[in-house]
């Protein structure tokens, strides 16, 4: 259970890490939490491994495809809010159908 909440915090204090370098940096929120996550992946996979961040949960492996289809899709949209605007029943349509296929 203590392995749990410490996989949550470590994730949840990477995620606040790219929001925070994202504002200070003022770059898309999505890159940033790219670019640490692969970064933190990295560094702490060379240092302690790669089991100190849960890689091979299968939570976190669901959390990993969803994040990234969800990261793609949220860049699209920070991209060109204008599109994103005049197309939103499109861009819904397409998500929920990939949330039915999840099920």
């Amino acid at each position: 259970m203590t392995e749990t909440w410490f996989l949550a915090t470590l994730w949840l204090g990477l995620v606040l890490i790219a929001t925070l370098l994202s504002i200070w940096l003022r770059i898309a929120t999505t890159l940033s939490e790219i670019v640490v996550g692969t970064v933190a992946q990295l560094v702490i996979g060379a240092l302690i491994g790669t089991t100190v961040l849960g890689v091979h949960e299968p939570g976190i492996k669901f959390l990993a495809g969803t994040g990234a289809i969800i990261l793609t899709f949220l860049a699209g949209a920070e991209r060109d809010p204008e599109v994103f605007k005049r197309k939103w029943k499109e861009a819904l349509t397409f998500f929920g159908i990939w949330l039915g296929g999840l099920r």
